[in-house]
């Protein structure tokens, strides 16, 4: 990756209203909308010399060294996309939030709280407008030509202590009246006002709580005696609970997200490389590899069978572990992701069109689809667990019936979510937190800070263990105190996180490329 800003640095967060929408709309065509939206905004960026810190789905994350050059690439970039020709009629509208800092900067990643910030106030923006924090504001003195700051006084962001107080760029003609924000206002600070803004001279800060790889990792070593980390990228890590340190890794295919253990072996899902490594936990080598759909991004086991979600395929491969080989397809929603077998079923989170699959394990014979969103599933206390990350909640659903029978507020972008220990426990990927809720009343009765970007969690070897994707850490949660007792460096982005029999899995991926 090229280096990072250092010191004034300006952090700008998009991503796209309504995709479930368009993928409806569109369907196959959708790919080749999100194509021209990421090229869209990556030659606004490059432009100006920003640096693309990540992306995941239709969302982004860039960072500047000068506050003008990301001001102007959010409004270059809105106006590209106003001006582009979309298929049958589609509107592409990216909400848009800024937030300026002095980022600490470590030997890895940038350090500090603003990256929740900056995704807070990009999250409660519409599509097509652009908001800036005060820290931004404050830094605008003069006038540039089409572009003018709107005040929109003080909000209350989840999770923030002290109000914000928020503005809105208006760019000449773009929309500029938008519904209200998607967050409670606070006392009102004297009346609203308009004033010219700097796209020339401004300088500020962002302190951007994502950890941010700046450097390539080595190789490790594949049979653990006197490996030292990092993980090598592409790999599946091996952690010891006993010392709290990485054990070993082995390398496997490309853009490694999920684990599962079973039949005698893990399985690892290649979402680049459309493939499965089977990996033998007691030699810690890869001894096959086996070829899936397009875009594998959920795995699991159960029913004596490995079940892969391919998300660009809208299918589920069965695998038999015995020959390891491909025994069955099932067609599912779009873009299936999470997985879970549960009470002689396999359930599919189809993130594309907002619905749940429920396989039958014995047929492989999908039931109907429910109308539930979902991203990943637990199963517990009799119940399935769903969280919805777009509604920031955690849906109870009757296995038997289908019906969701109660939700739970967590917080912002819940992901990973599992049963263990008596509660059902959901990663927060931008809040930085973990939830922990009693299933018997469905309500949150303790919540912990793990690091940047908890991605998925598992319970067992003495706690409750969660990846956090972007400061390469797998930190250990003591489930009765909610106290962090170790804290472990993996690697590169971590994904999925499992436990097993004397030890602790975790994914590790390739550091993001700039522009890639």
């Amino acid at each position: 990756m090229a280096e990072l800003p250092h010191g004034t640095v300006t952090f700008l967060f998009t991503d796209i209203e309504g995709s479930t929408r368009l993928l409806k709309q569109l369907g196959d065509r959708y790919g080749a909308v999100l194509d021209d939206h990421r090229r869209l905004l990556r030659e606004e960026v490059a432009e100006r010399d920003g640096r693309e810190v990540d992306t995941q789905g239709d969302s982004f994350f860039f960072a500047f060294a000068r506050a003008n050059a990301a001001l102007g690439a959010a409004v270059a970039a809105q106006r590209a996309l106003a001006a582009h020709e979309w298929p049958e009629g589609a509107v592409v509208r990216v909400r848009m939030g800024l937030h300026t800092g002095e980022p600490a900067v470590g030997d890895e990643r940038y350090v500090g709280l603003g990256v929740h910030r900056a995704a807070r106030i990009g999250a409660v923006a519409h599509g097509g407008q652009v908001l800036l924090s005060s820290a931004t504001r404050e830094l605008v003195e003069d006038e540039a030509g089409g572009v003018a700051v709107r005040d929109l006084g003080f909000y209350r962001l989840k999770d923030i202590d002290r109000p914000e107080r928020l503005y809105q760029l208006d760019i000449e003609g773009l929309q500029s009246q938008f519904a209200p924000l998607t967050a409670p206002k606070v006392a009102e600070r004297g009346p609203l006002y308009r004033r010219p803004v700097v796209l020339a001279a401004l300088a500020g800060v962002v302190a951007v709580a994502i950890a941010v790889p700046l450097l390539v990792f080595g190789q490790g070593g594949g049979q653990g005696g006197g490996f030292e980390g990092p993980a090598a990228a592409n790999s599946l890590g091996f952690v010891d609970p006993n010392t709290a340190r990485l054990a070993a890794d082995v390398e496997v295919g490309g853009g490694p997200s999920q684990v599962v253990s079973g039949g005698g072996d893990d399985w690892v899902v290649n979402t680049a490389g459309n493939s499965v490594s089977v990996v033998d936990p007691t030699t810690r080598h890869v001894i096959q590899t086996i070829g899936v759909g397009s875009g594998p991004d959920g795995i699991t086991f159960g029913g004596g069978d490995v079940w892969v979600a391919n998300g660009l395929d809208g299918t589920v491969y069965r695998i038999d572990p015995a020959t390891k080989s491909v025994v069955q397809m099932t067609k599912v929603g779009a873009v299936p992701a999470g997985m879970l077998f549960a009470d002689g079923a396999v359930w599919v989170a189809n993130t594309g069109d907002g619905t749940i699959s429920r396989i039958d394990a014995a047929s492989g014979e999908p039931g109907k689809s429910l109308p539930v969103a979902a991203n990943e599933f637990a199963f517990g206390a009799g119940s399935i667990w769903a969280s919805q990350s777009s509604q920031g909640q955690v849906a109870q659903i009757n296995p038997a019936t289908g019906a969701v029978v109660g939700t739970t507020r967590v917080g912002n972008g819940p992901g990973g979510i599992t049963f263990g220990d008596g509660a059902v426990w959901v990663a927060n990927s931008l809040d930085g937190t973990v939830s922990r809720i009693n299933p018997a009343t469905g309500s949150v009765n303790g919540e912990v800070a793990t690091g940047n970007g908890p991605t998925a969690l598992a319970v067992g070897s003495g706690g409750v263990w969660v990846s956090n994707r972007f400061d390469g850490t797998v930190a250990r949660i003591d489930p009765q105190t909610l106290a962090i007792t170790h804290r472990i460096e993996v690697g590169s982005r971590l994904g999925s996180v499992a436990s097993v029999d004397g030890g602790v899995l975790v994914t590790v991926e390739a550091p993001y490329v700039c522009g890639k």
